[in-house]
C-alpha cells in the first residue's frame, strides 16, 4: 500500500500526457486571464463615451440657459424703457411751456423707438430660447436612449466577467489536480520554465520545428522526442517539447487497449 500523501509513480509516456493536458489547461487559463484583464478597459471605454455624451448634453443645456438669461435681461430692458417713457410722458403733461413739452415729446419718441427695437430683439431671443430648449430636450431624449444601450453593454460585460471568472476558477481547480499527479522534479521543472516563458512551459513540434520559437530541431533531438522516453527541451527556448500526432496516437491505442 502506498503511504498517504505520496504521488503515484508514472512512466514517461503518462508523464508527457499529463504535461500536455496541463499545458492545454494553462493555455486556456492564460487566455481567460487576458480576456478578464481587457474587460475593465472596455467598461472604462463605455464610461468615457457616456461622459462625452453628457458633456455634449450639458453644452445644449447651457446654451438654452444662456439664451434664456439674455431673454430675461432683454425683458428687463424693455420694462425699464417702458417705465422711462411713462415718466417722460408724465413730465410732458406737467411741462410749463410748449418748447419744454416738445422736448419731452422728442425724448418719448426716442424711447419708443428704442422699445420697438428692444422688443424685436426680445422676439428673436424668445424664438432662440424655444429652439435651444427643443434641441436640449431632443438631445436629452437621445442621450437617455444611448445610456440605456451602454447600460445593456455594461450588464453583458459584467455577466461575461462573472462567467469567465467562474470558468477560470474551475480550470485552476483542475490544474491543481493535474499538478499533484506529476512527479516533484517534473512539476518543479514545469513551473520553472512557465515562470520564465510567459506562463507556458511546453511547445508542440510541427514539421520538426518548435512552434514557440520556430527553431528547427536537430535530427537527433527529433528522434529522441519521438521515442517519448524522456522529457526533451527545446535547445533555443527551453520549453518541453511534444509531438501532437504521437500524443493523439498513444491516446487512441490506449483507448482501444
Amino acid at each position: 500500500m502506498r503511504p498517504k500523501g505520496e504521488v503515484p509513480t508514472m512512466n514517461m509516456v503518462e508523464t508527457i500526457h499529463q504535461l500536455v493536458e496541463l499545458h492545454a489547461i494553462d493555455s486556456e487559463i492564460l487566455k481567460l486571464k487576458q480576456e478578464l484583464a481587457r474587460l475593465p478597459k472596455r467598461l472604462e471605454a463605455l464610461d468615457r463615451q457616456q461622459a462625452t455624451w453628457q458633456r455634449e448634453l450639458d453644452e445644449k443645456h447651457d446654451e438654452w440657459k444662456s439664451v434664456r438669461q439674455e431673454r430675461e435681461e432683454k425683458e428687463q430692458q424693455v420694462s425699464k424703457l417702458e417705465q422711462q417713457m411713462e415718466n417722460l410722458q408724465q413730465a410732458a403733461r406737467q411741462a410749463r411751456s410748449n418748447r419744454e413739452y416738445s422736448e419731452y415729446l422728442l425724448k418719448v419718441e426716442e424711447v419708443r423707438h428704442r422699445i420697438r427695437k428692444a422688443e424685436d430683439e426680445l422676439l428673436d431671443f424668445m424664438e432662440a430660447e424655444d429652439r435651444t430648449f427643443q434641441e436640449w430636450k431632443a438631445a436629452e431624449k437621445t442621450f437617455k436612449e444611448k445610456v440605456k444601450n451602454l447600460d445593456q453593454q455594461r450588464s453583458e460585460l459584467k455577466d461575461l466577467q462573472a462567467h469567465l471568472q467562474g470558468k477560470l476558477e474551475e480550470l485552476e481547480a483542475r490544474r491543481a489536480e493535474y499538478i499533484q499527479r506529476l512527479p516533484k522534479d517534473v512539476r518543479e521543472l514545469y513551473h520553472y520554465i512557465a515562470s520564465n516563458r510567459g506562463g507556458l512551459a511546453m511547445a508542440a513540434v510541427r514539421d520538426q520545428t518548435c512552434s514557440a520559437c520556430h527553431i528547427q530541431l536537430r535530427p537527433r533531438v527529433y528522434q529522441s522526442l519521438k521515442l517519448m522516453e524522456d522529457l526533451i527541451q527545446c535547445e533555443s527556448c527551453s520549453r518541453i517539447l511534444y509531438l501532437p500526432e504521437m500524443i493523439t496516437e498513444r491516446s487512441r491505442v490506449a483507448s482501444q487497449g
